[in-house]
């Protein structure tokens, strides 16, 4: 067994990877770890708050507003209230789509991204990355970090961004299993 394996739990569990987790069910997180499970595994919605499925067609498809409604709880707790603006879907890819949040608008995709094959991940990642910004702004730790951006399986999870270092630092995952900060694709 690589020896990285239970470093990296005892990292994660320094972290609080599992801190909003009981006691008993922390502890077996670790160990699976430890004994090379995968850190970001999928627990029963009720008992981790700190992923959400987003799904970049419909994101594309100017349902942003409603993916977002769904994480409102989990962002409330550290700060930042969900507020959406009049936004219109564009009846045509030869438009911008924009929408509102919090006073801000997001360009979700353009023309170019529909060019690019990318409008499903501009889609999902952009939207983040302005709540991302938000929860900065609110003073919290956690940040959206995403998995999969752009397919209808996509994942964001609200996680201290150090544990998603830690885990990329280890190098005991390949890239496309590690989250991602929802960051500004342009900036």
């Amino acid at each position: 067994m690589d020896r990285r394996w239970p470093l990296l739990a005892r990292t994660l569990e320094d972290l609080g990877m599992w801190r909003h987790l009981p006691a008993a069910a922390a502890a077996e997180q670790a160990r699976e770890v430890a004994a090379g499970g995968y850190p970001f595994r999928l627990l029963d919605a009720d008992a981790d708050v700190r992923w959400f499925f987003v799904d970049g067609e419909e994101m594309a498809e100017g349902r942003v507003p409603d993916q977002l409604r769904s994480m409102a709880p989990a962002l409330l707790a550290h700060g930042v209230e969900l507020r959406f603006g009049a936004d219109r879907v564009p009846s045509s890819t030869r438009e911008d789509y924009v929408v509102t949040i919090n006073g801000r608008p997001c360009r979700v995709w353009g023309p170019e991204d529909w060019t690019d094959y990318r409008a499903w991940e501009t889609a999902t990642v952009r939207p983040l990355a302005v709540v991302n910004d938000l929860l900065g702004r609110a003073g919290a730790v956690p940040r959206l970090c995403t998995l999969y951006a752009g397919g209808n399986d996509g994942i964001a999870w609200l996680l201290d961004p150090r544990i998603v270092a830690a885990v990329e630092r280890s190098g005991l995952l390949p890239a496309h299993e590690v989250p991602r900060l929802a960051a500004d694709l342009d900036g």
